[in-house]
């Protein structure tokens, strides 16, 4: 479920363009009005609030946002003012340019939406770059990562909660034999598994590997020799396959760490799920840090980039 908060009744996009352009007038930038309209309009209204300011001031509103503001807030709403689909299309092409350290970016979108919303993601990325999410993850990545990534953002997965106990038990071993055998493995079939298989399939693959094993393959991948750092990518693929919440929710925790707050890896997971699942991230966050997930941000956080971000995570129910 979503976590931001919409007025039941809000100004027309018109009077909210307005008062955007109030904001970003005089002596300096009134963040906080800016914060208090943009927080709280769903997708559609920000997008109708952008065509109004577009067609009222012969400007993007993206650009005047990206001029008035600064820092990470400025980052945060560039984000947010953009369409879902759109969204996700700008932060993937950045992560492309440094795969080897932002792979998980792409697997996040490859496995957290549903195949109709990687399609509108990819669509997105088309339209912008004029070259496709696969084109560009293919001449950023090499090697097993570049064939999993692939695999990861061309495969338009079965929907459905159907599964094959018979396939999950046989593919099961697939996994086992990759992570025995590490780096001499054939990862040509585990690539396969990963990469076309249902969630739904997927999941009766882990539990599967769990009951004959004694443990999670994550668990297993951890344990496995494999200098090139593959594995890695292969358990963030699994993670988050296997129960997105959780892995989110790990994310999170992992931005907020002690030795420093990681803002980007903060403002991307709010960002891009507060309007579809954050609700289910902050429950498994509380979970697992025995703190609510607006306490933690509202420590780890400061200023403007604090109000937005605490806005859009909202509070607990």
């Amino acid at each position: 479920m979503a976590t931001i908060t919409v007025p039941q009744v809000v100004p027309s996009p018109v009077e909210d363009a307005e008062a955007l352009m109030k904001a970003f007038q005089g002596w300096g930038t009134d963040e906080q009005a800016v914060i208090y309209i943009l927080a709280h309009r769903d997708a559609a209204q920000r997008k109708l609030i952008r065509l109004a300011y577009e067609e009222k001031y012969n400007e993007r509103l993206t650009d005047r946002l990206e001029s008035e503001l600064s820092g990470d807030l400025q980052t945060a709403m560039g984000y947010w003012v953009l369409d879902p689909a759109e969204r996700q299309a700008v932060i993937a092409n950045a992560a492309t340019k440094c795969i080897d350290e932002e792979y998980p970016v792409i697997v996040e979108i490859a496995c957290a939406n549903s195949p109709a919303e990687l399609l509108e993601v990819k669509r997105a990325y088309h339209a912008i770059y004029k070259r496709s999410l696969e084109e560009n993850v293919a001449a950023g990545a090499t090697g097993n990562l570049r064939d999993l990534l692939v695999a990861l953002v061309s495969t338009y997965r079965y929907d459905g909660d159907e599964v094959d106990g018979g396939l999950a038990r046989s593919e099961a071993k697939i996994i086992q034999a990759d992570v025995k055998n590490g780096v001499t493995a054939d990862h040509g079939e585990l690539i396969r598994v990963l990469g076309t298989r249902s969630r739904a399939q997927l999941g009766a693959t882990f539990n599967c590997f769990r009951d004959e094993h004694g443990t999670t393959v994550t668990k297993a991948l951890l344990h496995g020799s494999d200098p090139t750092g593959y594995a890695r990518v292969l358990r963030t693929a699994a993670r988050c396959i296997a129960d997105t919440d959780k892995y989110f929710a790990k994310v999170l925790r992992s931005a907020m760490h002690k030795s420093g707050t990681d803002e980007e890896s903060l403002l991307r997971v709010v960002v891009m799920h507060a309007e579809k699942d954050l609700r289910g991230i902050k429950d498994e966050f509380h979970k697992r840090a025995s703190v609510a997930l607006e306490q933690a941000i509202a420590k780890e956080t400061s200023g403007d980039f604090k109000t937005f971000i605490m806005a859009l995570v909202g509070t607990s129910q």
